[in-house]
């Protein structure tokens, strides 16, 4: 026992049978946020950026987990104290706290696992108690997006990734979601889904299918209609602002000779599916505000001039809505996909762009 504390104390992972836990934290002492399912035996999770949050005072906190697919952070008052690797069976894993004053605890799912929900069983503490937790910000902010929101291998130093490499290296607590989300002090979902476009996905892959698809569920990996699976029926979940990032792979690779439409087909498409995924969103939310982003694709440069054009058509339409157009980025992340800095650049011109639109959290 003497040598797993010490191990704790370094920030390395120590595994201990669930039994030798002192007590366990009840679900009421626990805040989540992001997309989950509460089963009896824990917390479900898919999407990336799922978190869940205990303030406590104790010797040490332990998290029980069954992932054989995800990377989860666990932090201490802010702080990212330990990286958990995905590993088959059941495992708590133990965190010393250096002392018995309050602290806030919070575990976050680092990545993102469409096909592989993972399973959070709780908090648990040695020589402690749960204490009760603030309430929630009350502002919301929903991010629909693809691979760069979920931040794909925005930890990597070179843009070749193997597979293995592209999970290692994918960290969504350092997404430019997760930046705006702590600069506006608001609970947010990070609805992101690598390879998905609006209407078409990269390479014209999955036809039967597209990001809005899977928007509906809670959990991507079964149907909408599987009980306690709609996300429309999420109580509490009414967000003022939806940032919206789709068309990177729509349109980032051309229309094969195989694909049932032309390329100006699929451009009709994509503005018609826009707004009327714009038009579901404020049914559901109460005419929240939107802002709407864009990059350059080499070479054809296809998709800022219709999300500009879609923003446009919009504002003169009633919606509060901006447009942003990431500039200056290097793509310097796993296949060429946004890096750390990039994310924080990112997050600064959305921010810049949100704040065109006024007061937005009284909606």
């Amino acid at each position: 026992m003497k040598n797993v504390k010490s191990l704790a104390a370094l920030c390395l992972l120590s595994v201990v049978p669930f039994a030798h836990a002192a007590s366990s934290v009840p679900s009421w002492a626990v805040q989540t946020e992001g997309r989950q399912v509460r089963h009896a035996d824990g917390w479900q999770a898919t999407w990336p950026g799922a978190n869940w949050n205990v303030r406590v005072a104790a010797q040490a906190v332990g998290v029980t987990l069954e992932d054989a697919v995800n990377y989860y952070a666990l932090e201490v008052d802010g702080k990212a104290v330990q990286k958990i690797s995905p590993a088959a069976g059941e495992r708590t894993i133990w965190q010393d706290l250096p002392d018995s004053k309050p602290h806030a605890v919070r575990l976050f799912k680092l990545t993102q696992s469409p096909d592989n929900p993972g399973l959070f069983k709780g908090f648990s503490l040695r020589q402690g108690w749960p204490l009760g937790l603030p309430p929630k910000p009350r502002r919301q902010i929903e991010f629909i997006g693809d691979s760069w929101t979920v931040a794909y291998g925005n930890l990597s130093a070179t843009r070749d990734c193997t597979d293995r490499q592209i999970v290692e290296r994918s960290d969504a607590s350092q997404s430019f979601a997760a930046y705006l989300g702590k600069l506006y002090g608001a609970q947010i979902q990070n609805n992101g889904m690598s390879g998905m476009g609006m209407v078409r996905n990269w390479g014209g892959n999955m036809p039967q299918v597209d990001y809005r698809s899977y928007h509906p569920r809670l959990l991507q990996n079964l149907p909408e209609t599987a009980p306690g699976n709609n996300a429309g029926r999420r109580y509490g979940w009414r967000p003022q602002l939806v940032v919206i990032a789709l068309g990177i792979n729509d349109f980032g690779t051309d229309v094969g000779p195989d694909e049932k439409r032309s390329q100006q087909q699929l451009a009709d498409d994509y503005v018609r599916a826009y707004h009327g995924l714009i038009a579901q969103l404020k049914q559901r939310y109460g005419n929240p505000a939107f802002l709407l982003a864009a990059t350059y694709l080499w070479p054809a440069d296809r998709m800022r001039p219709l999300v500009s054009r879609i923003a446009d058509e919009e504002r003169r339409q009633g919606t509060t809505v901006a447009y942003v157009d990431w500039q200056n980025i290097e793509l310097t992340g796993c296949n060429w996909h946004p890096s750390l800095s990039d994310h924080a650049k990112m997050a600064t011109q959305m921010d810049a762009a949100i704040r065109t639109l006024g007061n937005v959290w009284d909606n």
